[in-house]
């Protein structure tokens, strides 16, 4: 096996902004984002996972990066004659990465789960719910100004390319993203915990 290539690695240009969750959200359900190209893997996150990017949310914390990439470009449309996106209805931008933050901003603006009231102030929740840990509350059940808030302040990094021509682009560059690193073990995780739980290191 080789690594060598025949010519320099081109420079990929993202353009990174902070963009509302809320309008992501939308534009995935509308389809203008296609969040399932035929290379994403599938709902992974567990329950656990998609409270936690809420909570990272509220108390203001990074989120990562999603990776977007335009198909309104010219390579797309050289590379694709009669597949431009605006005619087809296909996603104009198609999710590299972030799969899971996108669905999950998708399911919290939709109310498919809910969250601890207690995260909120009082006057940002009007409806919850009782559960075995006390009232949870989804989004439905905010009050106009909890809305407000959430619409404000979830945001996510967003970074857009237009360099892929294809969907085989995009693939070789989720490959790239995803392939670099090492992905957290439950060990980790589990260990990270005990150690924010206050548990004494050794």
């Amino acid at each position: 096996m080789t690594r060598q290539t025949s010519a320099p690695f081109d420079h990929v240009s993202l353009n990174p902004s902070f963009q509302s969750a809320r309008w992501l959200a939308r534009r995935v359900v509308e389809g203008e984002i296609d969040a399932n190209p035929p290379y994403q893997r599938g709902q992974v996150w567990s329950g656990e996972q998609r409270l936690a990017l809420v909570q990272t949310w509220l108390r203001g914390l990074p989120a990562g990066v999603v990776i977007l990439a335009d198909r309104c470009n010219a390579k797309w449309g050289a590379a694709n004659p009669g597949a431009d996106p605006y005619d087809t209805g296909t996603g104009l931008w198609a999710v590299v990465d972030g799969k899971q933050r996108l669905t999950t901003a998708v399911m919290w603006f939709g109310s498919e789960f809910a969250i601890p009231a207690s995260w909120l102030p009082a006057d940002h929740v009007d409806v919850t719910e009782d559960t075995d840990d006390g009232p949870y509350v989804r989004h439905s059940g905010l009050t106009l100004k909890g809305q407000r808030f959430m619409e404000r302040y979830c945001s996510l990094l967003v970074a857009e390319t237009k360099d892929c021509a294809t969907e085989s682009d995009e693939a070789a560059f989720y490959l790239l993203v995803n392939g670099g690193g090492t992905p957290q073990t439950d060990t980790d995780m589990n260990n990270a915990a005990r150690i924010a739980g206050g548990e004494e290191t050794r």
